[in-house]
């Protein structure tokens, strides 16, 4: 007859510590590169826009220059 424990958790050896370790830490690399790409894609979004809207002739207080704005917010540049 073998004694069986249920409900408390398995002790994990150091080295898979260590392989969940880096497991989050590969994951956490893969979000930030992606949520990286996807603010360099709304820079590039919103200095497209603001662009567009420079060669056009938006009256400003009518259309206030939120692509602007938005690239100041996120660090964009805003020539």
């Amino acid at each position: 007859m073998s004694l069986e424990l249920v409900g408390k958790p398995k002790l994990l050896s150091k080295r898979e510590l260590e392989l969940q370790e880096v497991k989050y830490i590969y994951s956490l690399r893969a979000e930030r590169d992606e949520l990286q790409e996807q603010l360099n894609t709304a820079k590039k979004a919103l200095t497209e826009i603001d662009r567009s809207r420079r060669g056009m002739q938006f009256r400003r207080d009518r259309n206030p220059d939120v692509a602007r704005q938005a690239l100041r917010e996120i660090g964009g540049t805003d020539e």
